[in-house]
This record gives C-alpha cells, sequence and structure tokens, in this order.
C-alpha cells in the first residue's frame, strides 16, 4: 500500500504538532512546517519518543514569505520524486494539505494598531491562499483533501476578538468559494471551526495585547471590557477542550470518503453556531454584554 504524504503548516506547538505526530503514528508522510530551529529539533525529538519519526519531515518556513513557500514546494517535491524514485517509479503524490498556521490578536477594535490588523490577516488569510495555490498542482493530480483551520469565531464574532474574527470569516468565505471551484477537479476542501483549547495562540494573543495595547487599554474606556477578555482568554487556555480531539477530527476527515464542508470541534460548537443563526441580533447582544458584563 502506496504511503500517503500530508503537508501542515504551524507544527510548531498546538493543533499542528499534535496532528503531524498523530498522522506520523499512522504511518503518514508528514511534511511539518516550523519557523525556528530550535523547534524543528524538539518535533524530531517527540517524534522519536512516539516512535514515528521515520515519517516526520520537519521543514522551515515563515508561510507569509512568498519565496519562502515557492522553497517549501520545491523541497516537498524533491522528497516526493526521491520516494516515487525508491517504490519504483510510482508518481508524485501529495495526498492532502492542512492550513494550520495562524495567529490571534486581541483587543476592542478601536485600539487594535492598523499594522496589527494588516499582520493578523497576512498570516490568517492571505499566506494560507498563498501555500495552497502553490501546493494546488500537487494536490490536483492526486484529487487530494485540503483542510482549513477556521475558528468558532468565524461563524461567531464577540467583543475584543473582533480582528481574529474578521479574518477567520474571511477564510470562510474564501474557503466556501473555492469547495466549489475546485469539486470538479477532485478536490476536497474541508473546514475545521474549534472553539478553545488549551494552545499558544491564545497565550501569545494575550501577551501582545499587554505589549500592543497595555496600559492604553486599561486606562481607556473599555478598560472593563479588556480586563474581562483577559480573564475569559486565561480561563478558555485552561478548560479549553483536549487538542488530541482537532487531531481525531482530521484522521476522521481524512479517511472519509464524503467529508461534510464543516466540522466544529468540540462537536458542542454546533449547538453555539445554530444557536446563534436563530437568536435575533438585538437579544444576542444583550446576551454577550451580560455575558462580559459590557
Amino acid at each position: 500500500m502506496t504511503q500517503k504524504s500530508i503537508v501542515i503548516t504551524g507544527c510548531s506547538s498546538g493543533f499542528g504538532r499534535c496532528t503531524a505526530l498523530e498522522l506520523a503514528r499512522r504511518n503518514w508522510r508528514v511534511f511539518a512546517t516550523v519557523r525556528q530551529e530550535t523547534d524543528k529539533v524538539s518535533l524530531l525529538q517527540e517524534a522519536e519518543l512516539q516512535k514515528c519519526q521515520a515519517n516526520i519531515i520537519p521543514l522551515l518556513c515563515d508561510i507569509t514569505q512568498d519565496d519562502q513557500v515557492a522553497h517549501l514546494v520545491s523541497e516537498v517535491e524533491q522528497l516526493l520524486r526521491a520516494e516515487a524514485e525508491s517504490t519504483q517509479g510510482q508518481a508524485l503524490r501529495l495526498d492532502a494539505l492542512l492550513n494550520n498556521a495562524g495567529t490571534a490578536y486581541g483587543g476592542p477594535v478601536e485600539l487594535v494598531p492598523l499594522e496589527d490588523i494588516r499582520a493578523q490577516f497576512e498570516i490568517n488569510v492571505i499566506a494560507h491562499v498563498g501555500v495552497t495555490q502553490a501546493f494546488l498542482p500537487l494536490l490536483k493530480a492526486a484529487r487530494g483533501t485540503i483542510i482549513n483551520v477556521s475558528s468558532i469565531s468565524g461563524r461567531i464574532s464577540i467583543p475584543v476578538t473582533g480582528v481574529y474574527s474578521a479574518s477567520k470569516y474571511a477564510l470562510e468565505a474564501l474557503s466556501d468559494a473555492w469547495r466549489i471551484e475546485l469539486a470538479p477537479f477532485g478536490v476536497r476542501l474541508v473546514l475545521i471551526e474549534p472553539s478553545s483549547s488549551p494552545t499558544s495562540i491564545w497565550k501569545t494573543s494575550l501577551q501582545r495585547s499587554t505589549e500592543h495595547i497595555g496600559a492604553a487599554g486599561r486606562s481607556s474606556d473599555y478598560a472593563r471590557l479588556v480586563t474581562m477578555a483577559e480573564k475569559s482568554a486565561t480561563q478558555s487556555m485552561q478548560k479549553g477542550f483536549p487538542v488530541q480531539k482537532f487531531a481525531d477530527t482530521v484522521v476522521r476527515i481524512l479517511e472519509s470518503s464524503h467529508p461534510r464542508a464543516r466540522y466544529g470541534v468540540p462537536q458542542s460548537t454546533n449547538v453555539v453556531m445554530v444557536l446563534r443563526r436563530f437568536v435575533p441580533d438585538a437579544l444576542w447582544d444583550r446576551l454577550i454584554r451580560r455575558t462580559m458584563h459590557w
């Protein structure tokens, strides 16, 4: 049986790292992107402990840099070609792409610097488009699967996460269009919409908010809102769903012959999204304000 292969972006920690290891244990060939050499070493060490290091190939790449993405594609093609030659000339095959890399900039929209808003869209939207465009020839040839990591924030926007939500709304819109555009080529596109989990993304977001908004936020009209949001983010990191649930969802998608367009993780997020769909805006706004003491 031919070994399947996948490119996963953002494997330094969190969802990407856990999924890379899970698929490697399941005998997938995993091309895992990281940004730092130390992350590369750390990932290989963990893979060795889990006895799947032969299936993980960490590759350095900042997906916001076009030249690095081009180099990434070249590296993957070379490695696939070498694999094909060693298996008596089978065609190059990339079965899946998991667009996982992402970041979060928090804060009341009025206070978030435009530089941060641009960076948010560059990483969470434009870079994913660039990576996908670059790998599409291989994915079309294999009639493969693209999985875009959105968020419950891509369906529901609340105070302080507005900029992050906007980037995820954009990714959802692009994914809806792309899913239909790619269907005639046999390429499947699926969205995963996770809620809060104990990953580093919100820890980094809190640090960023402190650095970029910091005293200004706490001394502004939004002081109470900023404080409440920071408390909520900390609680979410501590009580969020296990990261393994995300990896299990990716496996389910890749093993399905007819995956759905969207998967909420955990499944309870689907209830929240349905609730938002049917609750009138005025009532929803009151509920959010009451919850956030705003």
